[in-house]
């Protein structure tokens, strides 16, 4: 099992923090924690999430 944290952008201009689980070649989202506009809430939410 392989956990990673992640970053993606979205279609309306936001980003999610997401932790993935690479399966099959693929990436399985296993958690959302969160998403933002702001850059400065997008980095709290991605060192928060750091496992």
């Amino acid at each position: 099992m392989s956990l990673r944290v992640r970053k993606k952008k979205n279609k309306s201009g936001t980003v999610s923090i997401v932790i993935v689980d690479r399966e099959n070649r693929g990436y399985k989202v296993v958690k959302s924690v969160g998403c933002s506009k702001n850059q400065d809430e997008i980095e709290q939410l991605y060192q928060h999430s750091s496992l």
